[in-house]
C-alpha cells in the first residue's frame, strides 16, 4: 500500500477501449450517489463521446483524460474546443470525477488546460459537458436534494477543490422546485387570462409527432433565439438539434413539448420531462438485468415522482410586451396541469441564471423555491 502511494501521479489521453470504459465507470467506482457523485448510465456516456451517435461532436473537438498512480485511476476530465473558435477563445473543461486529492485535481487541469490553449484556447471554463447547453457546473448547494436528471451531483468538497487549484467563480446558475399539491399559479393566472384582450390570440399547443424534425427545428430556432443574449449562450447546431430529436422521441411519451403561437407564430417554448434519475439511481450506471424496466416505467410511461422543466424562453423580440409574460404564464399552466395529471409531485425548473431577476420573480409567484445552485468556474490559460 505504501508503495502504492509513493507511485508518480500521470496523467494521459483516453487511447484504448478499456481506457474508455475507465472513464465511463469511474463514478461508480469512487462510490457512486453515496459518495456524491452522479452516476448516469454507461450506455448515455458512451454515446455521448460517440461521433456517429452525438452530433454535437461534428462541432467541437473533445479529449477524456485519466490520472494514475500506478495502476489505479485516480480521477478524469474531458475537455472541449469549439472547430469554429470563437473571439473569446474558450476552452471547456466537464466531466470531471476523482478522489479527494488536490494533487490529481491539479494535474487534470493542467492536462485540460494545455490540449485547450494548444487550441487557441486562452480560457478555460468548466465544468461543463460539454457545453452550457448540456450538464453545468459544480453543486454548490443543495447537497440533500433528491437526484434530478441531468443535474449533475458532487461531493461537497469538489467546490472548494476547484477554488483553490486558481479557479474563479464567473456564474451560478440554480434549481428552483414547484409542490404541484401547492401550486398557486393556476387559479391566479385563469382569471388573468380571462379578462386580456389578446387571449383568443394566444395559444399553447404541444409538439406535432407527426413532423418531428421539422419541430425539433423550430425548438431549435426559438431556443438559439430566446437564449441568445445570455451570459454563456451556445447556439445549438443543426447536427446536435437531429441529436435531440433521436433522444426526445422516446421521452416524448412520457414528456412534453409545448410551443407558444401568438397570432399563429410561434413565439415561446417549454420542454418537460420525467425524472430519469429516479429510475438511474442505484443501478451504478448498468441496465441489466433489471434497470432497463425501471428506466422503462419513468422514460415510456411517466411512472416517477417528479420531472423537470429543463426549457421555458420567450423570443427576443416579445421581451418586455404583455405577450411575453402571458406565454410564459399559459405554459407554465399548462405544464403544471399536465404534471398534475400525471401524478408527478414536484417539478424542478433548472437552470436558471441567478442574475434571471424576471425568471426568479416568476418562480417566486408559484412558489417554487431555489432548491439548488451550480458554480461555473473559469481561469485563464496559455499566455493569460
Amino acid at each position: 500500500r505504501g508503495l502504492r502511494r509513493m507511485a508518480q501521479l500521470r496523467v494521459r489521453p483516453v487511447a484504448t477501449r478499456a481506457e474508455a470504459e475507465a472513464f465511463i465507470r469511474l463514478p461508480a467506482r469512487l462510490g457512486g450517489e453515496a459518495a456524491g457523485w452522479s452516476v448516469p448510465l454507461f450506455l448515455d456516456t458512451r454515446r455521448f463521446f460517440d461521433p456517429g451517435f452525438n452530433g454535437v461532436l461534428r462541432d467541437y473537438d473533445v479529449a477524456r483524460f485519466l490520472a494514475w498512480r500506478g495502476r489505479r485511476v485516480m480521477g478524469r476530465i474531458a475537455t472541449g474546443w469549439p472547430r469554429a473558435g470563437g473571439a473569446e477563445a474558450i476552452g471547456t473543461f466537464g466531466f470531471l470525477a476523482l478522489e479527494r486529492d488536490t494533487g490529481v485535481l491539479a494535474a487534470l487541469l493542467e492536462a485540460a488546460s494545455t490540449w485547450a490553449a494548444a487550441r487557441g484556447a486562452r480560457r478555460l471554463r468548466g465544468p461543463l459537458s460539454l457545453t452550457i447547453n448540456h450538464e453545468v457546473g459544480a453543486l454548490v448547494e443543495g447537497f440533500s436534494r433528491p437526484g434530478m436528471v441531468r443535474m449533475p451531483r458532487n461531493p461537497p468538497w469538489l467546490p472548494d477543490m476547484l477554488a483553490g487549484a486558481g479557479l474563479v467563480p464567473e456564474k451560478d446558475v440554480l434549481a428552483c422546485t414547484l409542490t404541484v399539491a401547492e401550486e398557486r399559479h393556476r387559479a391566479r393566472f385563469a382569471p388573468l387570462l380571462a379578462r386580456w384582450p389578446g387571449a383568443a390570440r394566444l395559444c399553447i399547443r404541444p409538439l406535432d409527432m407527426a413532423r418531428l424534425d421539422a419541430e425539433i427545428r423550430l425548438v431549435t430556432a426559438l431556443y438559439n433565439d430566446a437564449w441568445a443574449e445570455n451570459w454563456g449562450a451556445v447556439p445549438v447546431g443543426e447536427a446536435e438539434a437531429a441529436t435531440i430529436a433521436r433522444i426526445m422521441r422516446p421521452l416524448m411519451r412520457a414528456g412534453a413539448i409545448l410551443i407558444a403561437e401568438w397570432q399563429g407564430e410561434p413565439i415561446g417554448v417549454l420542454s418537460m420531462i420525467p425524472n430519469l434519475e429516479e429510475a438511474t439511481e442505484g443501478l451504478g450506471g448498468r441496465l441489466l438485468p433489471f434497470g432497463w424496466w425501471r428506466v422503462a416505467r419513468v422514460a415510456l410511461l411517466g411512472r416517477s415522482r417528479s420531472a423537470r422543466v429543463p426549457m421555458l424562453g420567450i423570443s427576443r423580440r416579445f421581451r418586455g410586451h404583455p405577450v411575453s409574460a402571458m406565454a410564459v404564464g399559459a405554459l407554465l399552466d399548462r405544464a403544471i396541469g399536465i404534471a398534475a395529471a400525471r401524478g408527478w409531485e414536484s417539478l424542478e425548473i433548472s437552470w436558471i441564471l441567478e442574475d434571471n431577476a424576471a425568471m426568479l420573480q416568476t418562480m417566486a409567484r408559484l412558489p417554487a423555491p431555489v432548491t439548488g445552485r451550480w458554480r461555473i468556474y473559469g481561469a485563464a490559460i496559455g499566455n493569460g
